[in-house]
C-alpha cells in the first residue's frame, strides 16, 4: 500500500505573504489542521493550526476586537510557519509515512513528486487505513490466536479455517510478550465461531480472544 493510493489531493494551500486571518478562515472552513505553504509552484513552509493558536493566543484575551483583528491581519504566515518541511512521495509505503510521523512527531506529510506537491498525508488517513487493514466494519468474528514463530503455521491456522468454509476477512500478526511466538489477529466472516475456533485448539493452538461483530 502505497502513499500515492491513499493520500488527499484536494489541497487547501496558503502562501507566504498571506494573513494569520486567512489562515484561521481556511482552517476552520475546509476543517483541516495544516496548510502547505506555496511561493508559486514551490513548497516552501507548513503552518498547522498549533502554530496559529501560538502565534495569537497570549495577546487575544487583552485585546480589543478591533486590535485583535489587526494583529491577524498584520501577522504573515511566513512569520510563523515551520520552513523545514518533512516530506514523502507517493512512492513511498504508508509504513514509511507512518514511521517519519512517529519520529519526527508530526501529523501530517506533504508528498512531492518531482518537486511539485501533489498531495498530503496525514495521521487520519494513517489511522483509516489501519482500520480498513484490520477488517474494522466488516461483519463477523476477531479472534487472536498465540502461535510459534517459524514457517507454515500461518497456513496451517488459515488451513483449519478453509476447512469450515469460513472466508478471512483480514488478518496481521504482531509480537507476543513470549519469545519465539507470535499473535495472529484475524478477522473471519462468521457469526458463529465457536466450531472453528473449538477445531484451531484442538490441535494445540491457544486462541487468546474474541470478539463478535
Amino acid at each position: 500500500m502505497f502513499v500515492g493510493k491513499k493520500m488527499s489531493k484536494n489541497l487547501i494551500t496558503i502562501g507566504p505573504d498571506d494573513s494569520l486571518e486567512k489562515a484561521m478562515d481556511l482552517m476552520k472552513k475546509h476543517r483541516i489542521r495544516r496548510l502547505p505553504v506555496m511561493d508559486g509552484d514551490r513548497l516552501v513552509g507548513i503552518v498547522t493550526d498549533r502554530d496559529v493558536r501560538e502565534a495569537w493566543a497570549s495577546d487575544a484575551t487583552t485585546l480589543s476586537v478591533y486590535e485583535l483583528k489587526y494583529l491577524l491581519d498584520r501577522v504573515k504566515i511566513k512569520e510563523i510557519m515551520t520552513k523545514q518541511v518533512i516530506t514523502i512521495t507517493p512512492r513511498h509505503t504508508i509504513e514509511e509515512a507512518a514511521k517519519l510521523m512517529y519520529e519526527w512527531k508530526i501529523s501530517g506529510l506533504p508528498v512531492l513528486e518531482k518537486g511539485k506537491l501533489v498531495g498530503i498525508i496525514t495521521e487520519s488517513d494513517i489511522f483509516k487505513i489501519f482500520l480498513e487493514v484490520m477488517g474494522w466494519g466488516e461483519k463477523g468474528t476477531r479472534i487472536e490466536i498465540l502461535v510459534e514463530d517459524k514457517p507454515g503455521v500461518l497456513a496451517k491456522v488459515s488451513g483449519i479455517i478453509k476447512e469450515f468454509n469460513i472466508n478471512i476477512v483480514s488478518i496481521v500478526t504482531a509480537k507476543a510478550e513470549e519469545p519465539e511466538k507470535r499473535i495472529l489477529i484475524m478477522r473471519i466472516k462468521t457469526d458463529n465461531p465457536e466450531p472453528v475456533i473449538n477445531e484451531i485448539q484442538s490441535r494445540g493452538y491457544q486462541v487468546l480472544s474474541i470478539v463478535k461483530g
